[in-house]
């Protein structure tokens, strides 16, 4: 194993978890910094960071705001191109990867739902030029139903849709990509409690059932029990926890988050 090899698991942890054996991501070094600008210092975004996901396995971004969690989540399919670092997707590095094809088989659900003018089937069937997949009437129907809607909604003119009804709608336009992974940012923080628990049930669910890999952003902490899989702790850009959700977490600010005690992980470091 080569020293770049070794140094992507030397995450400073308790319990830290073991190396994926068929990651479908690994992050090795990544640190972004912006420039200095109208007198003011460079910025660093993301230091170091460093992680591997396994095919069908979740990884949660955990940490303040500003602690540069949808950077990294944007660092995966291209979205943001770190200063230095590398990201692996399937075993090759994104940057030879074509940009359009990464962003379909990663595909990045945002935290507002973005639908346009028309039905529900019109907003299902958006797509650049050339996309490959199957959007007959009855994929668009199993689309739907897998995200726990009924196919009635197609017919549903999408600015009558609930919150919650839009972002399972963009899921589900994620879904007839045949994604391998689902790159989540913040999908229910502009939802009520309701709706909230629709899109995590729904979230949870696909996983299951599709094996996908998700990597999520979030403050819900019942999205983070569902999901199990691994957390991921920033602060300031740095990596100051990493652990496995489903086999016992040991860190005390995690363990209040899972807890509820903290709308989101406390800021200050250990």
């Amino acid at each position: 194993m080569s020293d770049l090899k070794s140094r992507c698991y030397a995450l400073p942890t308790h319990g830290r978890p073991s190396s994926p054996s068929h990651p479908l991501f690994e992050v090795e070094q990544l640190s972004l910094v912006h420039d200095a600008w109208g007198g003011q210092p460079p910025v660093t975004v993301l230091k170091n960071v460093s992680v591997a996901v396994e095919r069908g396995s979740a990884l949660v971004l955990l940490g303040p705001s500003g602690s540069g969690k949808s950077t990294l989540l944007r660092c995966l399919n291209r979205l943001v191109e770190p200063t230095s670092g590398r990201v692996r997707f399937d075993g090759r590095d994104i940057r030879s990867l074509d940009s359009r094809d990464l962003r379909q088989r990663a595909a990045l659900v945002m935290q507002t739902p973005v639908l346009f003018e028309g039905t529900v089937r019109d907003n299902l069937r958006i797509r650049p030029a050339g996309t490959p997949g199957d959007f007959s009437e009855a994929s668009l129907a199993a689309a739907v139903e897998e995200v726990g809607l009924d196919p009635k909604l197609l017919d549903r003119d999408a600015v009558t849709l609930s919150g919650g009804e839009k972002q399972r709608v963009t899921i589900a336009r994620a879904l007839l990509r045949d994604p391998q992974a689902l790159l989540l940012d913040e999908p229910t923080s502009a939802l009520d409690p309701p709706n909230a628990a629709l899109v995590v049930e729904s979230v949870s669910r696909l996983r299951e059932l599709r094996r996908l890999t998700i990597v999520a952003v979030t403050h819900q902490p019942e999205l983070v029990r569902r999901l199990g899989g691994s957390l991921l702790y920033l602060v300031q850009g740095e990596v100051l926890t990493y652990e496995r959700a489903d086999s016992g977490v040991t860190d005390a600010r995690l363990q209040a988050f899972l807890a509820g005690e903290h709308a989101s992980p406390p800021t200050e470091r250990p």
